[in-house]
């Protein structure tokens, strides 16, 4: 009976850590605080999104899963600094290609 629940255990937790491996990566900002209209608290949206603000507007957001806060400010084209070494989008850039001889 033991030998069951042993391996009952280590099952689950197989399972639990392939759940975790498989699962793509998820992260989003999610808006906690605006004066904007466009950018309601609450809104959830991949990290790579652009937050486009007029002047005197104001958007705080959590970034998720890493629980950071940001704030984005005034007039113009806002987003996330793109991360050191990596990339922040789903898909991996492409690679340059060398040129055929």
């Amino acid at each position: 009976m033991p030998r069951g629940l042993v391996f009952g255990g280590a099952h689950l937790a197989a399972c639990v850590i392939g759940v975790a491996i498989t699962s793509p990566a998820s992260a989003e900002i999610q808006v906690i605080e605006s004066n904007a209209p466009a950018y309601k608290a609450g809104l959830t949206v991949p990290n790579t999104a652009t937050f486009e603000l007029k002047a005197g507007e104001r958007v705080q957001v959590l970034i998720l899963p890493s629980k950071q806060t940001r704030v984005f400010e005034g007039k113009g084209s806002h987003s996330l600094p793109e991360p050191r070494g990596g990339s922040r989008s789903a898909t991996p850039k492409k690679k340059p290609q060398p040129a055929p001889e």
